[in-house]
């Protein structure tokens, strides 16, 4: 999927988000936390709630993430999502083989109303640590 053609909510939420944490929310709010990795305009996102673009085909599910690399520095985007805080990364998504431009599909899993997430965000690359890691807490 191209940037140009993904749904307004990622724009927004690249305009938005530029710290690396959002508040933390309640239930049924439409909470959509984005984190860039440090000093980065790539980002990875978690979506609460589905979001309905009638007649578009770029509906966004919820409790899903995905990662956005914009950059073009030869670096991957990779995002991971630890449900309940307890440090296990539950659900992984990653901009890995794709040129930049681009954002993978959404990961999504239904998760309990007030269920505490932490989204993870850095630059990946095969035979490298990841860098420029930055975290976001919050309430689904």
């Amino acid at each position: 999927m191209r940037l140009r053609a993904l749904p307004v909510v990622t724009a927004i939420a690249a305009a938005t988000f530029l710290g690396v944490a959002a508040s933390p929310a309640q239930a049924g709010t439409g909470l959509l936390l984005g984190v860039h990795p440090t000093g980065s305009d790539d980002w990875g996102n978690f979506n609460q709630d589905p979001v309905d673009h009638p007649g578009n085909n770029q509906d966004v599910p919820g409790d899903a993430i995905r990662a956005c690399d914009v950059t073009g520095d030869t670096w991957a985007v990779t995002a991971w999502l630890d449900v309940n805080r307890n440090g296990t990364w539950d659900r992984t998504v990653t901009t890995s083989g794709h040129v930049s431009d681009y954002c993978s599909p959404w990961k999504t899993g239904n998760l309990a109303e007030n269920t505490k997430v932490t989204l993870k965000v850095c630059h990946t690359k095969a035979g490298h640590r990841p860098k420029n890691c930055e975290e976001g807490d919050s309430v689904a």
